[in-house]
């Protein structure tokens, strides 16, 4: 029984190796390659700009008077400014990298592109996507109620699109509409702007 066992041994053993010899051993598939397209800054346009402001009969829209560096500074309205977009299966870079959320997941759902807020754990919007252009929404804040003893203020930047929704609404600390603008203090302002960028055939440099 023993010889048997070691002939039965031997043979497996001659086939395993002319198996190996003849190539038929397992090999690891290959990992698929990561698709990768690069996009530069092409233009930045205004989509909107608008300002209003209190005065003893209610908030006036001064948005014709005024100009967004009244409200943020170079370095503020520069912030949300990339040179560079590179795209790598469900991945965005922005470059010149300035924070952690320069890389982020993504998706898109009828051209519209979302980003993964890693910190807040939601679906953001960031752009849109159209043929071989992205082109992503940045919006800045500001904003002044007057109601003593208190003040509520908040002055900010972030991806996306900002409207009178987010200042005009029946929160207790907001305006229910310019109307309710009594102080020579209120304000309302938001300037909304679009990156667009277009694909280029390989990375640059």
């Amino acid at each position: 029984m023993k010889l048997n066992y070691l002939a039965c041994l031997g043979m497996l053993l001659i086939i395993f190796n002319a198996c190996s010899k003849n190539g038929i051993e397992n090999v690891a598939p290959e990992k698929p390659e990561l698709e990768e397209s690069v996009y530069l800054l092409l233009n930045k346009e205004t989509i909107d700009f608008k300002v209003f402001k209190g005065s003893n009969s209610g908030g006036k829209d001064v948005s014709a008077t005024e100009e967004p560096e009244s409200f943020w500074n170079k370095d503020k309205l520069a912030d949300l400014k990339y040179d560079t977009l590179i795209v790598r299966n469900d991945s965005i870079f922005e470059r010149p990298a300035k924070y952690e959320k320069n890389a982020f997941k993504y998706k898109i759902s009828n051209d519209t592109i979302y980003q993964w807020n890693r910190y807040a754990s939601f679906w953001a919007l960031y752009g849109l996507k159209k043929a071989d252009r992205i082109e992503h929404y940045g919006s800045y804040y500001s904003f002044q109620k007057v109601s003593p003893p208190s003040v509520f203020a908040e002055n900010g930047h972030r991806d996306g699109l900002v409207n009178s929704s987010k200042y005009f609404n029946d929160s207790e600390y907001m305006f229910k509409s310019p109307a309710d603008m009594k102080s020579v203090n209120d304000q309302a302002a938001w300037y909304n702007v679009r990156y667009v960028y277009k694909k280029v055939n390989k990375t640059p440099g």
